[in-house]
């Protein structure tokens, strides 16, 4: 059994990544054989794995993009898959992985929609998302929020049938063990001077995520608050202008950036605290690794997973549109409260008895039955 993937870029620190590598790792242990095309790949490559890294020319992402559909969309038809699975939108899969927001909604947001129309971007990505959802399409997608099913479902009609939901797929190692306390303290004694405050915040992306709210929003911490604090920003993406936005706030001293990292548990268990101020976030996988950690939250009502934290009461929610001013006095609340421990208790709790991590086998689960379809129809 053959199944080929596409995905465009392929960096061990990215939400898409991980959930890629999951799935496609329970898959190779159910037998198939993976042929993994993208245009881009960092880090080791797992066993079993046959990553074809196709090279691009173009000056502009979607030429690049278009450069790689056309030369993988021909080997996708002569070598017979049994399967052919997209982690990003392209034409003619079978079943997509929806990590992507709504593109159309997105851009019909905007304000000079009527001039996105008539560029060459827009009708190239407008194109490969109708190749996907459009009623035409017989592509089926995996969902995993169910606000972008619903702008999906809006923009394109596609069918019920075609969108299936699924539970979220955190790795269960992201929970709380035993041992919690002894990896904290040797977390904080290695990255720490004093006994400080830890707000944590993870996430490639920095714009996306919000990480100039979260310096300014540090910024209106009392200062005699602040003093305590740190904020810990761990993911890829160039620091330059957030570091120069901290000096130019006076509050560079409490803001540092560790890159992508490995070893987020750590992190996880050693703060005191996960900031996520995102400005758009299909899901935001780090905020349930923060619920199952037992770390308190504060997150953006725009993020996907900002329902669990008000479900499983492990913070606060900002509110949409976002106000520099609430945000401060909502991060200011949660450094000053005496709650913390209970919302901590709260998302250890929420951990035990929510489903949070079954995605992985469900969408392997999900492959079997249509390889199986597919080859009953072909006999």
């Amino acid at each position: 059994m053959k199944l080929a993937v596409c995905l465009y870029k392929f960096f061990p620190f990215g939400g898409l990544a991980r959930d890629f590598l999951r799935i496609m790792t329970i898959c190779r242990s159910r037998g198939y054989e993976i042929d993994v095309f993208v245009m881009e790949w960092q880090g080791d490559i797992p066993d079993g794995f046959n990553v074809h890294v196709i090279p691009t020319r173009a000056w502009t992402n979607h030429g690049k993009v278009a450069s790689f559909i056309a030369q993988v969309s021909p080997q996708l038809t002569e070598n017979d898959y049994d399967l052919v699975i997209g982690f990003n939108k392209i034409p003619n899969l079978d079943l997509y992985y929806a990590a992507d927001p709504c593109y159309l909604d997105r851009v019909k947001s905007q304000k000079y929609y009527f001039l996105h129309k008539l560029s060459r971007r827009f009708k190239f990505y407008a194109s490969n998302e109708r190749a996907v959802f459009g009623y035409q399409s017989t592509t089926v997608s995996l969902m995993i929020s169910d606000v972008q099913q619903a702008l999906f479902k809006k923009n394109y009609h596609t069918s019920d049938d075609r969108l299936l939901m699924l539970p979220p797929g955190i790795d269960p190692g992201r929970k709380r063990p035993d041992n919690w306390l002894k990896i904290r303290d040797e977390f904080r004694l290695k990255w720490l001077k004093n006994d400080e405050k830890i707000i944590l915040m993870v996430g490639t992306g920095f714009k996306t995520k919000g990480v100039d709210r979260a310096i300014r929003g540090l910024a209106l911490v009392p200062k005699q608050q602040l003093k305590n604090i740190q904020l810990f920003i761990v993911g890829d993406g160039d620091p330059s202008s957030y570091l120069k936005l901290a000096k130019q706030l006076s509050v560079q001293d409490h803001v540092r950036f560790f890159g992508g990292r490995s070893d987020i548990p750590d992190f996880l268990f050693g703060a005191d605290m996960l900031l996520h101020p995102a400005r758009k976030d299909n899901t935001g996988t780090v905020i349930l690794e923060a619920i199952v950690a037992g770390l308190p939250i504060l997150v953006t009502d725009v993020c996907g997973y900002a329902k669990h934290v008000t479900k499983s009461e492990t913070g606060l929610v900002v509110s949409s549109p976002f106000d520099i001013d609430a945000f401060g006095k909502q991060l200011t609340q949660m450094l000053q409260s005496d709650g913390s421990e209970k919302w901590s208790e709260n998302g250890l709790a929420y951990a035990e008895s929510e489903d949070l991590y079954s995605m992985p086998e469900k969408v392997a689960d999900i492959i079997d039955n249509m390889v199986t379809e597919k080859g009953e129809r072909h006999n």
